[in-house]
């Protein structure tokens, strides 16, 4: 299913077309990787709804995409990112930047600087851009809190940017409370199931909602899926909330012959007693260690790639445009 929020902005006071904004956008998310072959656009009434512009908008700017061979509409099916675009061809991130660098290192060349000067001018705009993260302040919305640390522990390492953690459930409670902290954020962020939730809660902030996918670790699953079918698993967290999404994750991933037993702080002796493995919160695993020595595995989740490029770019653009006169 395609995202109604796909991390697209438009500004309709830049003076740039809004087709071509968005045409240009859609373009760079594919050609930086951030958008893979197959991804599943939004319609034209929904992503015109969505940035709240014309549906004729939406329609020139696939259709240009299109024609260029980043899009492929599938009659009965949809829009998607095609296989093999102009841009990018079956090569590797690394050998694509590459080339933007050979590229750029070319036109300098024509325009007079040096390598020396390139090199300075790379590194000097590479530290604006990196300082300019540091300054964002984005809230993360999640439906548990151990989610928030993952989330905010990741970005952090990979932008620097200062999350503002918030519990879903506390956002639905106390909304007239989240949306007066959120008035001092640049960018409202929940995982992809909750977008539309959030933006109705947020609402009538303007403040950009968008949807990342947080996902289990890949090792994590394959962890667990290697315990013998018809064992007990203790799964041992601080929220319930966070425990459900986990089981839900592993019915997902196809693991469905293993007993799933949540554990909480009053009855964890108990749970551990009567299990065959523990999987663990990383907040709690040295406690759950203490306490047994049978096979604890570490739920370690993660960001996925397509999800940082993305903020680092909205990110980047929001504080472009609060730059612009």
């Amino acid at each position: 299913m395609a995202a109604t929020n796909p991390g697209l902005l438009i500004n309709p006071k830049s003076g740039i077309p809004l087709y071509v904004q968005l045409k240009n956008q859609i373009k760079r998310f594919i050609n930086t990787g951030v958008w893979e072959p197959g991804l599943k656009l939004p319609t034209e009434r929904e992503l015109a709804e969505t940035l709240a512009v014309s549906r004729n908008t939406v329609s020139a700017a696939y259709k240009e995409l299109e024609a260029e061979g980043f899009l492929v509409s599938l009659q009965g099916r949809g829009t998607f990112v095609a296989g093999e675009t102009p841009n990018r061809k079956k090569t590797s991130r690394k050998e694509r930047l590459l080339k933007v660098i050979d590229l750029a290192l070319e036109e300098a060349a024509e325009l007079g600087f040096s390598p020396d000067d390139f090199l300075a001018f790379t590194v000097g705009r590479a530290r604006e851009r990196k300082q300019l993260l540091s300054t964002v302040r984005l809230a993360f919305v999640a439906p548990a809190d151990d989610q928030s640390e993952y989330f905010r522990q990741e970005l952090v390492a990979e932008a620097g940017v200062k999350v503002v953690p918030f519990l879903l459930s506390r956002v639905k409670n106390r909304p007239e409370e989240a949306r007066q902290e959120w008035r001092s954020v640049d960018l409202i962020v929940t995982t992809l199931p909750h977008v539309e939730a959030v933006k109705q809660l947020a609402y009538p902030l303007e403040k950009p909602v968008v949807g990342v996918s947080l996902e289990l670790e890949l090792e994590t699953i394959v962890r667990i899926a290697r315990l013998p079918e018809g064992s007990t698993l203790a799964l041992v967290c601080r929220d319930p909330a966070f425990a459900q999404g986990v089981s839900e994750a592993l019915r997902g991933a196809g693991i469905i012959g293993i007993h799933i037993r949540p554990g909480t702080t009053a009855e964890l002796k108990d749970i551990l007693a009567g299990s065959d493995a523990v999987a663990s919160s990383l907040d709690r695993l040295a406690e759950v260690k203490r306490l047994t020595d049978k096979e604890v595995i570490p739920l370690q989740y993660r960001l996925d790639t397509g999800s940082i490029n993305m903020l680092r770019c909205l990110l980047l653009d929001l504080k472009k445009q609060e730059r612009e006169p």
